[in-house]
């Protein structure tokens, strides 16, 4: 199984850090290889022209802008980009 990219792209802030947790958590129930990075510049914001943050990327793709989900929720959205 490939390792899975996980980018979570947004301001430090309390719905960054919270997606930040919910992501760790749905990674770490499912058991699969992945790399989870935290960017919190604005230039990088800008430069992949998001409407609003946090942003949850998984291999390139942006998956949700603006919305803490839940751990469920990210571990359906994984299990989806496995395939």
């Amino acid at each position: 199984m490939d390792t899975l990219n996980i980018e979570i792209i947004g301001l430090n802030t309390e719905s960054r850090r919270l997606l930040e947790n919910n992501v760790c958590t749905a990674v770490a129930k499912l058991g699969v290889p992945a790399k989870v990075n935290c960017n919190s510049d604005l230039g990088e914001i800008n430069r992949r022209r998001l409407r609003c943050t946090p942003a949850l990327i998984v291999n390139g793709q942006i998956i949700c802008q603006g919305k803490i989900l839940a751990s469920k929720q990210i571990q359906s959205l994984l299990l989806e980009s496995i395939g």
